[in-house]
């Protein structure tokens, strides 16, 4: 996690994470306490989500135990 925030376009959105850490990883997205997707947690490799996001203020963050809360978090912005 490089990226605390991000901005895209509405409707169809796709987050590529590329994981060359032998640390499992993913990529959740969430509005609220909803999670409306999630990449596959992965070691090592690539994975994509595509998700139809409305205008609005989303999170992102790894789902992995503990990396959410050591801050691999951030806001998507869709607009």
């Amino acid at each position: 996690f490089d990226k605390t925030r991000a901005a895209v376009l509405t409707g169809r959105v796709t987050v590529r994470l590329t994981n060359d850490s032998t640390v499992e990883h993913n990529v959740t997205i969430a509005q609220g306490s909803k999670t409306l997707g999630a990449t596959k947690t992965i070691t090592e490799s690539t994975d994509t989500l595509a998700l139809e996001l409305a205008p609005g203020d989303y999170v992102f963050f790894c789902s992995v135990a503990g990396h959410r809360e050591s801050g691999m978090e951030g806001t998507l912005t869709v607009e």
